[in-house]
C-alpha cells in the first residue's frame, strides 16, 4: 500500500475533483466509504436536473467548520489529503474494507483525537481505478480539532509510512510501502496488463506465468528438471546467457503460447515476482551446479502421467494423510527455527500445484490463498541459501505426486481430491500461527489471508467439477483439449474476496 500525502486551502476545490470525472475521465462512481461523523449526514446529493453533478456545499461547511473557528490561529494550508492505493496485481478491496482501513489509518495518524484531545474531521472517498489500474482511496482531513485547535503536523509523510506499514501488516496486505527494505518485491501489472486480462475475462499473463513457474518448482530437485516441468506446462521458455559465455545462463523468460496470429509476450522471470528470478531460484540447489545453456534447450517436457482413475483417488488419499501427519509435526518445530524459511516456500510451492489441480481456470479461493501465501514465504533479497529440512522435503515428495495425478474427471474424484485441499488449509493454518509466533508481522499478515481464503473450505467443502475450462494453458488450449477439471467453489469464498 503507497501513501502519498498532499496539502492544500480549498476543501470545495479538492471535493470538485474527487467527485469530478478525474483528469483522464478515470472516476467512475464517486462516494465516501467512511468519515467522522454517519454517512447519513455526510453523504452529498446529486443535482436533480442531469443526475452527473454534486451538491458538495453542505460537505465542504461541515469540513471547513473547524478552521472557520480556528480563524487567525488556525494552519494556512489546513486541507491535508492521503490517497492511499494498491499495485494494480492486487485486485480491488470492497467498500467495506476501504472503510475499515481508512478510519484504522486517520485513527494511528493521531487525527481521531483521545480522551484529552477532540479530533479532527474527515473523509473517505473512493471513485473506481486510478489511470494506470490502482485500486484506491483518498483521505481528506481537516486540520484543526473540533473546538477550533489548530493541529500542526511533523514528519507526517514519514508517519504515514509507518501507518501503511502497519494496515499491511493488519490486513495481510502484500508489502508495497515505498522504501521498505528486506523481502524481495512483485512488480506491479501495468494498465494495459489489465485491460487485456479485462476484455478476455480471465487473470493477466503475468499472473498464470507466475503461478506456472512456482507450481512448476513445486518438488523440483535441480534447475534441469524445473525447466522440463515448465515446458511440460506448455509453456514457452528461453534463457538468457551472459554476453561473454554462451553457455552460462544468467537469466530466463517465459511465455503463454499464442493462440493468433499475435506474438507471445515475454517476461522476465524477476518481472514475474521478486523470488522467481534466477538467482533467488538459485538458492533452492545450493550443492548443484547451474544447468548450462544447452540443458536448458534439450530439456524434455515433464508430461503428466496418465493415471487410471482409481489410482489418482490413490495417490490424493495418501498425500492428505501425509499433509495431515506434517502438520502435526510443524508443533514440534520451535518458533525461529531455521527451518522455517524453506518450509515456508515449500508449502507456498506446495499450495501452487494444489491451486493448479483445483482451479485451472485460476480463479477461486485456493488460488487466492497460494497467491497470499507465496508472499508470506517471500524470502528477503539478501537471504543465505535455505537450511535443509525434511518437512520440506516431504512437502516437495507431495507435490511430485499431485503433479502427475492431474484434476479430477467427475464428482467422486472430486470428493477425494477435497480431502487433499482440506488438509493443505490445515497447514496453512498452522504457519499462520507460527508466524504469528515468530512476531514476523507481515509474514502472519499474509499467511492468516492465506488461510482465511481457506477457511470456509473447511468449514464447507464445496467442491465441484469444472467442465470445458482450459488447463494450465489457460485460454490458450485446442477445444478438443478442455476437459472437466475440478475446482474449489468459489461461492463459498464470497465473504473473503477483496
Amino acid at each position: 500500500m503507497i501513501p502519498k500525502v498532499t496539502y492544500g486551502a480549498r476543501v470545495r476545490g479538492l471535493l470538485e475533483y474527487l467527485f469530478g470525472p478525474g483528469k483522464a475521465e478515470e472516476h467512475v462512481n464517486p462516494h465516501l466509504v467512511a468519515g467522522y461523523d454517519d454517512m447519513a449526514l455526510l453523504t452529498p446529493s446529486r443535482h436533480d436536473r442531469d443526475g452527473e453533478r454534486w451538491s458538495l456545499d453542505e460537505l465542504a461547511a461541515r469540513l471547513d467548520a473547524p478552521q472557520i473557528a480556528a480563524g487567525e490561529r488556525g494552519v494556512k494550508q489546513y486541507v491535508w489529503q492521503c490517497s492511499l492505493s494498491m499495485p494494480a496485481h492486487e485486485g480491488q478491496l470492497d467498500d467495506a474494507t476501504w472503510g475499515r482501513i481508512a478510519g484504522r489509518f486517520v485513527a494511528e495518524m493521531g487525527f481521531t483525537g483521545d480522551a484529552e484531545r477532540a479530533g479532527c474531521r474527515w473523509i473517505a472517498v473512493r471513485h473506481g481505478l486510478s489511470a494506470r489500474g490502482n485500486d484506491h482511496v483518498h483521505l481528506v482531513v481537516t486540520l484543526a480539532t473540533e473546538d477550533g485547535a489548530p493541529v500542526w503536523l511533523r514528519q507526517d509523510k514519514r508517519r504515514s509510512q509507518q501507518v501503511a506499514d502497519l494496515i499491511e501488516d493488519e490486513f495481510g496486505l502484500g508489502k508495497w510501502t515505498p522504501g521498505r527494505a528486506g523481502a524481495t518485491r512483485r512488480p506491479e501489472l501495468t494498465r494495459p496488463e489489465v485491460e487485456r486480462a479485462r476484455r478476455v475475462d480471465q487473470a493477466p499473463d503475468r499472473e498464470l506465468l507466475r503461478r506456472q513457474v512456482r507450481a512448476a518448482l513445486a518438488g523440483a530437485t535441480s534447475e534441469a528438471e524445473w525447466v522440463a516441468r515448465m515446458k511440460g506446462a506448455g509453456l514457452l521458455v528461453a534463457a538468457r546467457t551472459a554476453a561473454t559465455d554462451r553457455d552460462q545462463v544468467v537469466g530466463y523468460a517465459v511465455a503463454l503460447r499464442s493462440t493468433g496470429a499475435g506474438k507471445p509476450r515475454w517476461y522476465a522471470g524477476r518481472s514475474l515476482d521478486g523470488d522467481l528470478s534466477l538467482p533467488q531460484i538459485r538458492k533452492r540447489w545450493p550443492d548443484a551446479p547451474p544447468a548450462p545453456a544447452v540443458q536448458w534447450k534439450t530439456a524434455d517436457s515433464a508430461e503428466s502421467t496418465t493415471l487410471r482413475g482409481e489410482d489418482r483417488m490413490a495417490v490424493w488419499r495418501s498425500s492428505a494423510a501425509a499433509l495431515e501427519a506434517i502438520s502435526g509435526r510443524l508443533a514440534g518445530v520451535a518458533p525461529g527455527s531455521p527451518q522455517w524459511p524453506v518450509v515456508a516456500r515449500a508449502s507456498a510451492d506446495l499450495l501452487a500445484r494444489v491451486a493448479a489441480a483445483t482451479e485451472p481456470s485460476g480463479r477461486g479461493p485456493v488460488t487466492r490463498a497460494a497467491d497470499a501465501l507465496a508472499r508470506a514465504a517471500a524470502p528477503p533479497r539478501r537471504a543465505p541459501a535455505p537450511a535443509a529440512s525434511t518437512i520440506a522435503a516431504e512437502l516437495g515428495r507431495v507435490a511430485d505426486a499431485l503433479m502427475v495425478t492431474g484434476p479430477a474427471r467427475d464428482g467422486g474424484e472430486a470428493a477425494v481430491l477435497l480431502a487433499v485441499v482440506v488438509q493443505a488449509a490445515r497447514l496453512v493454518v498452522a504457519l499462520a500461527e507460527l508466524r504469528a509466533a515468530e512476531q514476523q508481522a507481515h509474514a502472519a499478515g499474509a499467511a492468516a489471508r492465506a488461510a482465511a481464503h481457506l477457511m470456509p473450505l473447511l468449514a464447507q467443502g464445496a467442491v465441484h467439477v469444472e467442465r470445458d475450462v482450459p488447463g494450465p494453458r489457460v485460454g490458450r488450449e485446442e477445444p478438443d483439449a478442455a476437459r472437466a477439471r475440478a475446482r474449489v467453489d468459489p461461492a463459498v469464498d464470497q465473504q473473503t474476496q477483496r
